[in-house]
This record gives C-alpha cells, structure tokens and sequence, in this order.
C-alpha cells in the first residue's frame, strides 16, 4: 500500500517510522534498525574524501562487498541476506588483502566459480568461495601505470577481466586480463588501451564500464568543453580498438541541454534488446540540480522514445558530490530502471548531510511515482555507537539489485559532521521493493 505522508518528511530516515509504510522504504529486518555501520580504520580521521569500494549480489542473497582501507588494504567481506557476516567467508565473514600500492578505489568481479576476482587499488588478486587466496593468479609485468585509479571492472562472457580507469587528465586507460590474471596481449598494446575523446580544455573521466557479450567494451564518462563538460560514451571492438558502428568513429559526444552547462555519464547498464541506459548529472548553473537518464540503440543513438530525461528533486536542490561518489544503475525484472546517488537538502532540519539516493523510473524513462516520494527516496544513517554524532555525510560506493526479493542494496562510506567520535563506517542500507507489476512489461 502506499500513502502520502506531510512535505516536510521529504528526507526519509532510516530510523524512523511511518503510518504506513512506502514502496522504497528501508528494510527494517536489515541489520540493525535498518542499516549495517562497521566501523573502518582510518588515518587522520573520517572527514574528507576517500577511495570508493565495490558490491557483488549473489544469486542466493548473500552479497560481497569490498571497501579500502587508507593503509592500502583492502577489506573483502560477504554477508547474508539481512546484513549479519557470514562466517563461512575469511572465518568471520570479512579478510583483509595486504596493500599492493596506495589507497586507491577497488572493484568487484564474479569469478564464475562461486569466488571473486578484487581489484585492490593496484593489483589482481582472486578469492575462492571460502575467502581465500587463490596462488598463481594475476602477475606480470604489463598493468596499468602507477597512479591509475579504477572506476570500473567487469569479467566478460569469455572469462576475461575488463578494467577501466583513468590515470591522468587525459588519460583514460582500458586494461583487458585473461582468465589467468594476466595481461591479455590481443587487446591494445600489451593488454591496455589509451581512450581518446575530443576536449577544449585538456580534462577527461571515465566513470563506468560495461562489456557487451560479443567482448566489445563500452566506457562512459565526460570530456572537457568551453562551457562545462559533454558526455561521453566510447564503443570499442574487443581487440581495442574504436568501434565505428558506434556513432560513426566510437564515440558519442552529447553537449547539455539548452538551460545547462554540464553532461556527465556516470554509470551504465545493458538491457536485454542490446540498447544502453546511462546515468549521470546534469546543471542548469550555480547548482548541481539534476540527474540525467537516457537510453541510446546499438548503434549509438538516443532511441526518440526515451529521449534525455532531466529530474529535479524536490528540496534537494544539489547532486553532486561533498567528497567521493559512485552513482549506479540496475534494470529491474519488471523493466523499471533504478538511479542510485547522493542528495543534500538544503533545508531544516540541518541533522543530516549528503544521503543515500534512489530514484525509479519506467522503461521509457519516465518516471515511477509509486516509488517513495513521487519517484525517489533518500535514505540517512544513524549514529551506530550512540554517542550522539550527527551531520552523517553519507557518500555512495555502488548498489546492486536482489532477485530473491527485488530489493536494491546501497553501499557506501559514512562520517558525523557534529560530536563525531573521528570514525568513519562502511555502511549499508536495503530498500524495499513493493512491485504490484512484478512479473508484467507495462510500459
């Protein structure tokens, strides 16, 4: 059932509770109250930005998570479904790989075998389905150069691993590993690639990544322009190199709209028919106001039916990030298509900062107003040790999708603002679906 619920309860805390409750609300059986907080070992304190971590859904509910630590570590753990470690993972549900370069951002991949293969800020290492260490993987001496941090990893249909990230300005590298963990010689130049986009004032990011099943490789992100960034979306052949029936040369290049000066592709998503669906932001100006949606065809073109959606939401005039962000996107079964960000209210009440945010929408794009509050939710943490710590500065790492209950499972770092105890926590939170269409193709 859903109800409406006073303006002002706009930000959704997941420690409170409602008359009744909404399609997108925190599950109240996950972890403790609603949220899991696990206090992470920091140096010089929680405050400021931080590597970004990773999620794995498995198919039976447990999920993997990966965070980094500021040492260069890397925490690797596994959970049941409402949030408790599971012990039969590293003997207590969590290891720890020992640092392979500085603290950078680490990614997740499926290793097809029940394990998982971590990118741990500089290096490969394979986890079999206990937690430990497999021996003889990865290795080489052909890898991304020093300072490349990832932003995406994916393994593709022929057990490869796909890597991509940036390590400078311009340079947005591409790495392909084989099953082995090491470099793969037909891809690139021993193994990686240089991703060039056209830019008028020398910036460029990747921010995600998809591999089609055919082994090509999509990379999305933003290139500089004279007003502000474009978006872009890179196509290219699974030998490396650009796609032409990507948009003509392998690149879509998208300026903002009329009214904004910024386009930016932050995270992607396959669907079944082979079309692409892109989030990110957009900004009309002195405000990170929007989230953007679009949907191109294989070939690399927006498809008219969908077209570039703009969302405001309301009281939550800024999107983009106080310190680290990874925006994500999952395609549900019933073809709704889920955003998952940050937002900050800049109105009272002041107890909280930047939150946990899901917005819902249609296959076409439009959007889901079933959902939360007219098509959104934001979702905030609670201080775990009850000291009183407030200002929670939630910063999101990834989300996944659950099948086993058509839930959507949030990620991401956390630290106080006020009274805080100098800690920050790998946090998680579950939002509950309530899909009165779960098995139609409405729209």
């Amino acid at each position: 059932m859903r109800c409406r619920i006073a303006a002002f309860a706009f930000a959704l805390s997941i420690v409170a509770t409602s008359a009744c409750a909404l399609d997108g609300d925190a599950d109240p059986n996950f972890g403790d109250g609603g949220q899991v907080a696990i206090t992470r070992p920091s140096d010089g304190g929680g405050n400021g930005t931080k590597p970004t971590g990773d999620l794995l859904q498995r198919d039976d509910g447990r999920y993997l998570w990966a965070a980094p630590l500021d040492d260069g570590s890397v925490w690797v753990g596994r959970s049941l479904h409402d949030g408790s470690p599971d012990a039969a993972f590293g003997g207590g549900g969590r290891v720890t790989l020992p640092a392979c370069g500085d603290a950078r951002n680490v990614r997740l991949a499926d290793d097809g075998a029940g394990g998982a293969v971590v990118w741990a800020g500089s290096c490969l290492v394979r986890l079999d389905a206990d937690g430990a260490t497999v021996a003889g993987f990865g290795g080489g001496t052909e890898a991304p150069p020093k300072g490349f941090n990832a932003t995406g990893f994916a393994r593709d249909a022929q057990d490869r691993y796909v890597l991509a990230g940036n390590a400078g300005p311009l340079e947005l590298r591409v790495h392909r590993f084989g099953a082995d963990g090491i470099a793969d010689e037909s891809f690139g130049t021993h193994g990686g690639t240089v991703v060039v986009v056209p830019t008028t004032n020398g910036f460029a990011d990747i921010n995600a990544l998809v591999v089609r099943a055919d082994g090509r490789i999509l990379v999305g992100g933003d290139r500089g322009n004279t007003h502000g960034p474009n978006l872009v979306v890179v196509q290219l052949n699974e030998d490396g190199t650009p796609d032409a029936s990507w948009d003509g040369d392998g690149v879509v290049d998208l300026e903002p709209p009329p009214g904004h000066d910024r386009l930016i592709a932050n995270a992607l998503a396959l669907d079944d028919d082979g079309s692409l669906v892109v989030s990110g932001m957009s900004s009309d100006g002195g405000v990170s106001c929007c989230l953007m949606l679009t949907r191109f065809d294989t070939s690399g073109q927006i498809v008219p039916s969908f077209g570039l959606r703009i969302f405001r939401l309301a009281t939550q005039p800024s999107l983009f990030p106080f310190f680290e962000q990874r925006d994500g996107v999952v395609l549900l079964p019933n073809r709704r298509i889920v955003m998952g960000t940050i937002s900050f209210p800049f109105g009272a009440p002041f107890t909280h900062r930047t939150q946990y945010t899901l917005v819902r929408t249609f296959a076409d794009g439009g959007i889901d107003a079933s959902f939360g509050h007219d098509g959104w939710n934001s979702y905030t943490i609670a201080d775990p040790t009850g000291a009183g710590q407030t200002g929670d500065y939630v910063q999101m790492h990834a989300i996944a999708h659950d099948r086993t209950d058509d839930s959507v499972l949030m990620l991401g770092r956390t630290f106080f603002e006020d009274d805080s105890t100098g800690d920050d926590y790998v946090t998680f939170v579950r939002a509950r679906f309530d899909l009165v269409f779960a098995d139609a193709f409405d729209r």
